[in-house]
């Protein structure tokens, strides 16, 4: 939904579920490449993040914090960051969803973007989720049910529980809300680089693109999801 109201000539959708995407060894040697030396599938998201415009990044809440795969994929990203902040002037955004732990969320993402990677980041959107003790087979009568927390003693799990962001008016005007503020965001950044462009050749690349590739708008989204 933010990507479909952010208008992006293209969207690249990537599941880090379908990745192999190996824990950070803190060996630095990044540090002159801006890349990992890691052989797994992440180098190749680098460089989508640092082609992109905007990096729209989804994930849910668990025990408390951010799910364990994109805490893993973010700090991958740390080769982005190094003598260049090759992501300074992108523009972010998140989706984060689950029945709880969304408000803590927030402050996370706004240093992962703007104090992390340098970019504009332009909020989270934060959707109601489904407590996974719904589909785990004992929700109804396991032993410290989030299912039963959340609906009380004796609850039955039927299907009128389930959340569906696309049933749900205020979540979609929310979303197209935050696609919206994306596109303003890539419109003034494209001005700036069009003007800048007049110039040289070699400051139009300052989003960490060519002369050539700066008239390519893309956009991707990276899913902590399954």
């Amino acid at each position: 939904m933010v990507l479909d109201a952010a208008g992006a000539e293209r969207n690249d959708l990537v599941r880090l579920a379908a990745l192999e995407v190996r824990v950070c060894l803190a060996c630095k040697k990044c540090a002159s490449t801006n890349r990992c030396v890691i052989k797994d599938d992440v180098n190749p998201l680098l460089d989508k993040i640092e082609e992109a415009d905007a990096f729209v990044m989804s994930g849910y809440p668990s025990f408390g914090s951010l799910n364990a795969l994109m805490k893993v994929f973010i700090e991958r990203n740390w080769p982005l960051r190094h003598n260049h902040i090759l992501t300074r002037g992108k523009t972010g955004a998140a989706v984060v969803a689950g029945s709880s732990g969304l408000d803590d969320l927030d402050l996370f993402f706004m240093h992962y973007y703007e104090g992390y990677l340098g970019m504009d980041f332009k909020g989270t959107l934060k959707l109601r989720g489904n407590v996974p003790c719904m589909t785990c087979g004992y929700g109804e009568d396991g032993v410290g049910s989030g299912f039963l927390r959340e609906y009380g003693s004796g609850a039955k799990v039927t299907p009128d529980k389930f959340y569906d962001p696309d049933n749900d008016p205020d979540a979609k005007g929310r979303a197209r809300a935050l696609g919206e503020a994306v596109a303003k965001s890539l419109s003034a950044a494209w001005a700036d680089v069009r003007q800048i462009s007049l110039v040289s050749e070699r400051e139009s690349g300052y989003l960490g693109r060519s002369g050539a590739e700066v008239q390519r708008r893309r956009e991707f989204l990276v899913s902590g999801r399954g």
